[in-house]
């Protein structure tokens, strides 16, 4: 996870030549995707890394090298308010931020003491001022310490203070301005020069992070783009005033749909499932009455609206890229029904591959593609249970279960069937198929090559046939993302079973033994090889275990 004014400099400075840390290369062999997030400037974007770190923990995001947060700005809860610099979670009273640096805060501190006059003092010494303090004198505060300013008249300077750092500058500026020119009028110039000055800074005084807001409601912001033929819904959320992420939902069928007739599906369907926020900001309000009348749908206004229009950006964006992998991967199966001479692409495609450690613990998984899409909520693993015969054994087990069932329950076949494997596992794929039914699907084997190499693998045909295709051919990237995925995710399940088995002691298996008994016979003998070791009759004289148990637990145990 990171931020970059230019993507591609950043991303292919991962795929360069210069030897990376083991960190990095860690990072890059585990790469799956890349999501990328437009915001409005380099402020945002750091600010919007920050949050998503914190809240995401990515295990590789690991160069922020202390455990400061970003800095807010606060107004306290008091009569006379406190404007201070405030780091860690928001407190009682108006927190503003986060802002880049100390700085930033430090910077809109000052503008404030320029324009609004609030007070900075520590509490203790505002209660024990008797006179004025020199920030008074040099027109900073307004020594409310003193009595100098009646409540109501700062409440209304800490009213426009909040006005200000909410961003809304538009009637501050035209009051400074009448102001200003008020002063000129009566001659006035270093007023009013003072006055010009704030103007100016009010424009460039603080970044202000749309990403983060302390004081908007809970609200969702969706931007919708729609291209004709597809289309995106960017919902950004706002809980408790702070940014918590986006979701991007490409809705199916939507070619020849209006954006308003999308945007009215996805009301109706998303908060239907969730509780909706207390708003929800659109560039149109929908024209379909039967809206839920809980959903406050608000159309977008000043900085709302551009909330909604980043919202509409990054779901344009997301579209794109979308398109783009679509593209690709259509292209990657054109090509590898070239390559296999097929007469149309294999829209079906599933995998299977084993992992085990020297035996151990057999698992065979099995993962489905769909238009060269991995389908996950249709990933299999198989528990083998044949001895002997090793993968080339667990692949018919486990192809021969697994269609099976499919015939069985009238499930969906491959066009295109891959094993990880070579001759033997090919032909052990198409046995266990004929043992079962009639499949018309071809069997196809993925061999890795000689050094384990990619983009050295070796295919194999059920009639023994050994291709081997470029390294640059987009059909053998398909062929490659599938097993690879087949892999990971065997090695997974086997990981699982092998450790939850390692974890286990074999007493658990002894009816009549449980984590109290268990724990007394490895104590009293000094450990599980001192309970093997041990006849019935010594067994039987720990307490609470008896003739019966003892002669279970040595059956077992021998």
């Amino acid at each position: 996870m990171g931020k970059a004014r230019n993507l591609k400099k950043r991303v292919s400075s991962y795929f360069q030549k210069t030897v990376h840390s083991p960190r990095i290369r860690l990072m890059l062999s585990e790469v799956g995707g890349l999501d990328t997030t437009v915001v409005a400037s380099e402020n945002e974007a750091l600010l919007l890394e920050n949050n998503l770190i914190k809240s995401l923990k990515p295990r590789y995001n690991i160069l922020f090298r202390d455990d400061k947060s970003y800095p807010l700005l606060r107004l306290s809860g008091h009569v006379y308010p406190r404007l201070m610099f405030h780091r860690g979670v928001a407190v009682a009273g108006d927190s503003f931020g986060p802002f880049p640096d100390s700085a930033a805060v430090r910077e809109s501190i000052d503008i404030i003491q320029r324009v609004f006059r609030l007070r900075t003092c520590a509490d203790s010494v505002f209660a024990n001022r008797s006179r004025p303090c020199l920030l008074h004198a040099v027109r900073r505060c307004s020594a409310p310490c003193v009595n100098l300013i009646s409540p109501s008249r700062y409440v209304a300077d800490v009213a426009a203070a909040r006005a200000f750092l909410r961003g809304d500058i538009k009637n501050i500026s035209v009051n400074l301005s009448h102001d200003m020119e008020e002063a000129a009028k009566r001659e006035e110039f270093e007023t009013a020069a003072a006055l010009r000055d704030c103007l100016r800074a009010l424009t460039v005084v603080r970044a202000k992070h749309f990403s983060e807001d302390t004081h908007a409601p809970s609200a969702d912001y969706i931007g919708v783009y729609h291209d004709g033929v597809a289309a995106c819904v960017n919902v950004v959320m706002v809980r408790g005033g702070r940014r918590i992420g986006e979701s991007r939902f490409f809705p199916e069928n939507a070619a020849g749909n209006s954006e308003d007739e999308t945007v009215t599906a996805f009301l109706l369907q998303h908060y239907r499932k969730i509780t909706p926020p207390k708003k929800i900001f659109l560039r149109e309000k929908p024209s379909a009455k039967e809206l839920s009348a809980e959903l406050t749908i608000v159309v977008a206004r000043g900085e709302a609206k551009r909330r909604v229009a980043f919202a509409a950006e990054n779901a344009r964006h997301a579209l794109t890229i979308k398109s783009t992998q679509k593209a690709l991967r259509n292209a990657r199966l054109l090509a590898l029904a070239k390559r296999l001479q097929l007469s149309i692409p294999p829209k079906r495609m599933e995998c299977f591959d084993i992992s085990h450690s020297n035996g151990e613990e057999t698992v065979a998984a099995r993962v489905v593609f769909v238009d060269g899409l991995a389908i996950p909520a249709e990933y299999r693993k198989y528990k083998i249970i044949t001895d002997g015969g090793g993968d080339t054994a667990a692949i018919g087990e486990a192809v021969r279960r697994c269609y099976r069932r499919a015939v069985a329950e009238k499930t969906s076949l491959p066009d295109l069937l891959l094993v990880d494997g070579g001759v033997g596992q090919v032909r052990a794929a198409r046995n266990a198929l004929r043992a079962v039914g009639d499949f018309p699907f071809p069997v196809m084997g993925v061999a890795k090559g000689p050094l384990r190499k990619v983009g050295e693998e070796t295919l194999i045909t059920e009639s023994g046939e050994v291709m081997r295709w470029p390294a640059s051919d987009p059909a053998l990237h398909l062929i490659q993302e599938v097993r690879d995925e087949a892999h990971r995710f065997a090695v997974v399940g086997h990981r699982k079973r092998r450790d939850k088995k390692r974890g286990t002691s074999l007493l658990d298996c002894v009816d009549g033994i449980g984590r109290k008994k268990r724990r007394q016979l490895i104590v009293y003998f000094g450990g599980l090889n001192g309970v093997i070791a041990a006849c019935e009759e010594e067994l039987a004289k720990i307490e609470g275990i008896g003739g019966r148990l003892a002669e279970r637990i040595y059956r077992m145990l021998h």
